[in-house]
């Protein structure tokens, strides 16, 4: 996984993209993929996007297929799963000085999570 920072990894973290819990099964991943899929094939708007700690994102085919194969791979899965141990419920608030993890994300090396 390239280095990104701490909003991609909320943004495009396969565990939002399938709106499965971290600790989903394989074959609960292979199933809500192939779900997912045919809904989006035929259109469904529920299937259009989907929740993040940093609000809704668009889902297409492209990044169902990407998490589905980079939740493959053992290594990369734990990463993600550290990633989206926060509810996609619990949107950041708008002033980021508030967020209680900011200065942490500071002292770790990342940037602002609204600059990208």
């Amino acid at each position: 996984m390239s280095a990104r920072s701490g909003q991609s990894r909320w943004q495009e973290n396969p565990f939002y993209v399938l709106g499965l819990p971290p600790d989903a099964s394989r074959s609960d991943i292979e199933r809500t993929a192939q779900k997912l899929l045919a809904e989006l094939a035929i259109g469904r708007d529920g299937a259009r996007t989907y929740a993040t700690p940093l609000g809704p994102i668009e889902r297409t085919e492209e990044r169902v297929r990407t998490a589905v194969a980079e939740l493959r791979d053992p290594r990369k899965r734990l990463s993600y799963e550290i990633w989206a141990e926060t509810p996609a419920s619990e949107a950041p608030p708008d002033d980021e000085s508030a967020m209680p993890w900011a200065e942490c994300m500071r002292l770790l090396g990342f940037r602002s999570l609204r600059s990208g």
